[in-house]
């Protein structure tokens, strides 16, 4: 079953065409994970054994201090901060909110005040300090600590005070997305955390799977940007390969196929949105296989073809279908793209033996007489036809119900055996409307979100960080957003393919189209909170429209390959342009202001 599923993958690409698609990949992959996030952060922890635990921090000198740094780690707590020169007079008291937008990031507190000494008091227990640092007037570099001593006596395990200071060299004086968490990552990130050392998890709004593949990251590489980040870039290169595999099999040629897979490389949402430590690109990831698969299952004809050989990729539709569920729920909104795309299969086979009954029974047609009919092939039909649905069937109800509901709960079970959990069917439905309840009864406002219909005319991006503490000059950005190349081009072709088909009869890309349309057609019902990104699981799909579309007007309409050739030039020089937006990469504001001026009120 293995090998067939890599054949399958990997059969229809020519030898020739392994240079082509692996330099493509691999461009894309330097590209992807260049400056992905740090690989060093804090790792141990203080943690207070209750309210008003805190310590004492003596420095070699005394200083006056411009900044104090803090890293939390999971939990959420109050903290004041005092300052002495002689360990008996305090003054300068701030207050820290620790609170859940602020984990696993350095937060910066600006100070003014000489002193040897700082007292740190916390107001509750629920707070891990994984890393402080002080910072003297006009340097970089963490004051020298001389001692550290708890105001409880507490010198073993977590409540040592030592654990706040014991990683300097790990700390950051101006921090940003390449040392801490930004955007959702305080969500997922900190729940893959969770759900690696056993902790009842915060975010409970998604299924576990996507936040399960992000603790792999960080079991392989550390609680760090690059541990939780790294899964989910692998699967936005993954993806490049695997589209080129399905143009490849849609459109027969390797040219079209490689289109397809460089716009996927070069589309700004795809590059944004995987190099983000959040759950959408596992959902989309299996949501292109599991189409993929169904593609191949829409192809084939279980009278022409041993059973066994349909079975296949039902079966890796399915799986994926139900890790893509386990994932994201907006894999089920496919799944009824899927069901439908299953039943038209079968209601084709059942045309096929309704026409051979009819044959057999009356006698072929006048209009038939002068094709070679055969016989024996439709007695045949009329003959498994009732076997070999009820058998898809009762198969498909394993692929597709069985195994993925399977899947599903399962992925809860590092939930539901963390401390103070219950592992149980009554605690597993419970979450399950929790969930329902949150994406249904929501009520929030962003200034960045945007509507359904907004999505594909990138009328809203998305702001997901801006750099601060930067020389004056400079600027540092990431945005969620679509190439608009791709985007505004995609419109046009989804509802020209639409047409195409249509007149056609093109049933590979009746399967675009539904995989498209199921995907985005339910949020027109959904009220709550909305924003760009959403449109991302769209994408692999409106670019296999795009190449459906630059196939027909070459093939049949003539069409000046030089023009279309631009037209990729125009893709790649618009990704060029706005990398730094969509990178966080450090460039002066005049850059922003010259080359991005079109662009630049949607982005800042």
């Amino acid at each position: 079953m293995f090998r067939k599923f890599f054949l399958g993958l990997l059969v229809v690409i020519r030898r020739k065409e392994w240079l082509l698609l692996g330099g493509l990949t691999l461009a894309y992959a330097m590209i992807a994970l260049y400056h992905l996030g740090s690989s060093s952060a804090p790792q141990s922890y203080w943690q207070p054994a209750s309210a008003g635990d805190g310590f004492t921090v003596e420095f070699n000198d005394t200083l006056k201090l411009e900044r104090m740094n803090s890293y939390g780690g999971v939990g959420e707590n109050k903290f004041r901060v005092e300052f002495s020169t002689d360990n008996t007079h305090w003054s300068n008291p701030i207050t820290i909110d620790q609170n859940y937008v602020k984990n696993f990031t350095w937060n910066v507190t600006n100070l003014d005040v000489t002193a040897k000494f700082a007292r740190l008091t916390t107001e509750n227990a629920g707070l891990m300090l994984q890393e402080m640092a002080f910072y003297p007037t006009g340097s970089d570099k963490p004051v020298p600590i001389q001692s550290v001593i708890s105001n409880k006596g507490a010198t073993e395990g977590i409540q040592n005070p030592i654990r706040a200071f014991d990683e300097q060299d790990k700390a950051v004086y101006t921090p940003g997305f390449m040392n801490g968490t930004y955007f959702d990552e305080i969500y997922h990130a900190r729940t893959a955390y969770e759900y690696v050392h056993g902790i009842k998890p915060y975010e409970t709004t998604h299924p576990p799977l996507g936040k399960l593949l992000i603790s792999v990251g960080i079991l392989l590489f550390g609680m760090d940007p690059f541990g939780w980040r790294i899964i989910g870039t692998l699967l936005g290169i993954a993806m490049i390969p695997i589209l080129y595999v399905f143009a490849r099999r849609l459109f027969g040629k390797q040219e079209y196929a490689f289109a397809a897979a460089f716009l996927m490389t070069f589309d700004f949402m795809h590059f944004t949105q995987t190099r983000i430590a959040t759950i959408d690109v596992y959902g989309v990831f299996f949501i292109i296989l599991m189409y993929y698969f169904m593609y191949r299952y829409y192809m084939l004809n279980f009278y022409l073809v041993p059973l066994k050989q349909t079975l296949v990729p039902l079966f890796w539709s399915g799986l994926f279908f139900g890790l893509g569920a386990a994932s994201k729920w907006i894999a089920i909104y496919g799944g009824a793209g899927l069901a439908l795309l299953f039943f038209l299969s079968l209601f084709e086979r059942y045309r096929e033996y309704h026409k051979a009954a009819i044959w057999l029974k009356n006698g072929i047609p006048k209009s038939k007489h002068k094709q070679a009919v055969n016989t024996d092939a439709q007695r045949k039909i009329v003959t498994t036809f009732p076997q070999l649905s009820l058998k898809t069937i009762a198969w498909c109800t394993l692929f597709f119900v069985i195994i993925p509901v399977i899947l599903y709960a399962a992925s809860f079970l590092p939930a539901l055996m963390a401390h103070g959990e219950t592992l149980s069917f009554k605690r597993l439905i419970q979450y399950q409307t929790s969930m329902y309840d949150y994406q249904t009864q929501l009520k929030a406002t962003h200034p960045f979100s945007s509507e359904w219909y907004q999505w594909p005319f990138i009328t809203r991006p998305l702001w997901y960080y801006a750099g601060q503490f930067l020389p004056t000059g400079l600027t540092s950005t990431i945005v969620a957003m679509g190439n608009p190349a791709i985007w505004w081009t995609g419109i046009a072709a989804v509802i020209t393919s639409a047409f195409l088909a249509f007149k056609r009869k093109d049933r590979g890309m009746f399967v675009v189209l539904v995989a498209f349309a199921s995907q985005y057609l339910p949020w027109i019902f959904v009220k709550r909170l909305t924003f760009i990104y959403h449109f991302f699981a769209m994408v692999p799909f409106l670019i296999l429209c795009l190449v459906y579309v630059i196939q027909y007007g070459i093939e049949y309409r003539k069409w000046n390959k030089q023009l279309v050739y631009a037209y990729f030039a125009v893709v790649f020089l618009l990704f060029v342009m706005f990398y730094p937006a969509l990178s966080g990469m450090e460039v002066s504001r005049h850059y922003v202001d010259t080359c991005l001026r079109w662009f630049s009120t949607w982005l800042f």
